[in-house]
């Protein structure tokens, strides 16, 4: 059977591999990719915890801005295909509503993230590998810099990362992924052969992942001493892999050692030919975050306590690229479609090969358009299906509980209360996935209660749970 869609999948393939460089800012689009060499990794001693990133692009100076991402907002997905192709083929039209705020390094835009970590201390980021994606009609669409803003989006623990591999069909170019959590459980996630490939507890002694497929890397290890092998690991020889260097890194770091100050070194150490053009740190623990970029090298800082993460305040961003090192929190400004398009106009179109943009029939002037706009469709009132005041019907009001819920939408922010009888209440820990929702709320008198909600045919089939009770399900309809 044809798949609905696949020529726009083709048009992808056609981008996917080591030798083409996609998210990788192409000037080097077609030439051999020993230069790509992106690195991530987790160190871990004790209570302290870190999480690093290297990107290499051999001194192409890859723009990025970094996106303060909150909680509590309505988001539609997206796959590639339906941002580049003519008649945006092979559409998501997957929705959900964020759980936490996350702090991500952005290129291609607004939830396009190349990686990051949320509020909980869950971190992902994307290294170019060959991949097969599995394909599976049944399945939710998203691009695969989308799925990473998905999975910080709802996710706590690299157990949830996983899951998210299987339960999404993913489009886009070659990437296998590092994810780590708060406890420093490690994953690497790969699509081969169609078919999910996932390291982590024992399968994954050495927390790191680059550009060859975790398997292989392990077996390369097998010769190094220390590790079974004769070969000498140095750090300073460019010959040995950056897999081996980081597991003899990782055995000889001492808890007396600053780790931040040793994580960055590692990633100076794990540098290929030339300065990374991004080196990131997350202090996991310390809740602080450092980068630097090539073309201005001096550490900058900011702390995720610092920042507001709820939807009161609008998404925030800032380029990556400033000049003088220190905290730059206050440098931090909202989000606006204009300031995405300036962006991707002014530093991602000079760098960035026009034949990839466009070669799904869209012009240039199209695909600015669509990539920084493209979250504005989860403003369209018609697609908040969950908005408005909902209320169940009961048969005897005064022995029977009366609920009403209401979702309010200031843009794509939702905000909801719930009321037991007169009294409105303020709704926490909302998310949404697709069609089912879930929150919290706690009475007048201070029990916690948990709704866990599904929207269908116009209805919204709400249970509501207590800590040891069950209180019931209700059925409520939409008010007109």
């Amino acid at each position: 059977m044809k798949r609905k869609g696949r020529e726009s999948s083709k048009i992808v393939k056609r981008f996917s591999g080591r030798k083409i460089l996609v998210l990788l800012f192409a000037a080097t689009l077609f030439q051999n990719s020993e230069i790509v060499a992106c690195s991530s990794f987790k160190l871990q001693k004790g209570d302290s915890l870190v999480y690093g990133h290297n990107l290499n692009e051999g001194d192409m100076g890859v723009p990025g801005l970094i996106f303060i991402n909150k909680r509590g907002i309505y988001k539609t997905g997206r796959t590639w295909s339906e941002i580049v192709t003519k008649n945006r083929l092979n559409p998501s039209g997957f929705s959900w509503i964020s759980r936490y705020g996350s702090v991500t390094f952005n290129n291609f835009g607004r939830d396009f993230p190349d990686g990051g970590m949320n509020e909980q201390g869950l971190f992902i980021w994307e290294m170019n590998e060959t991949i097969e994606y599995p394909m599976n009609e049944n399945l939710p669409k998203l691009n695969q810099m989308n799925w990473m803003q998905y999975i910080l989006d709802n996710c706590s623990s690299t157990a949830e990362a996983i899951e998210c591999a299987y339960k999404f069909e993913i489009d886009g170019w070659g990437w296998h992924y590092f994810v780590g959590d708060k406890n420093g459980n490690t994953a690497a996630i790969a699509f081969i052969n169609g078919e999910v490939v996932v390291h982590s507890g024992n399968k994954m002694p050495v927390p790191g992942l680059f550009n060859t497929p975790y398997d292989r890397e392990l077996e390369v290890l097998k010769f190094y001493k220390g590790f079974g092998g004769d070969y000498e690991p140095s750090l300073n020889d460019p010959k040995v892999p950056r897999f081996v260097k980081t597991a003899v890194l990782a055995r000889d770091y001492q808890s007396t050692q600053n780790i931040a100050e040793y994580g960055l070194k590692m990633l100076e150490t794990l540098r290929v030919n030339d300065d990374p053009e991004w080196s990131i740190l997350f202090d996991v623990r310390k809740q602080k975050i450092y980068f630097k970029t090539r073309v201005n090298p001096a550490v900058k800082t900011f702390a995720m306590n610092q920042i507001d993460f709820s939807n009161q305040t609008p998404t925030m961003i800032v380029n990556m690229d400033i000049e003088k090192g220190g905290n730059v929190f206050s440098q931090f400004e909202p989000f606006t479609n204009e300031k995405m398009e300036s962006f991707t106009k002014n530093f991602i179109f000079p760098i960035f090969p026009a034949e990839f943009l466009t070669r799904g029939g869209i012009t240039l002037d199209e695909y600015l358009q669509r990539t920084s706009t493209h979250t504005d469709l989860a403003k369209v009132a018609e697609k908040q299906f969950f908005r408005g005041v909902w209320k169940n019907n009961p048969k005897n009001p005064d022995e029977e509980i009366s609920l009403t819920v209401k979702f309010e939408l200031d843009g794509e922010s939702v905000r909801g209360t719930v009321s037991l009888g007169n009294k409105f209440i303020p709704i926490d820990h909302l998310s949404a996935i697709g069609k089912k929702m879930d929150f919290t709320f706690k009475t007048p008198k201070g029990t916690l209660l948990e709704v866990k909600a599904n929207f269908s045919d116009g209805k919204m089939v709400a249970e509501i749970l207590g800590i040891e009770d069950n209180y019931g399900t209700f059925e409520l309809s939409k008010e007109n």
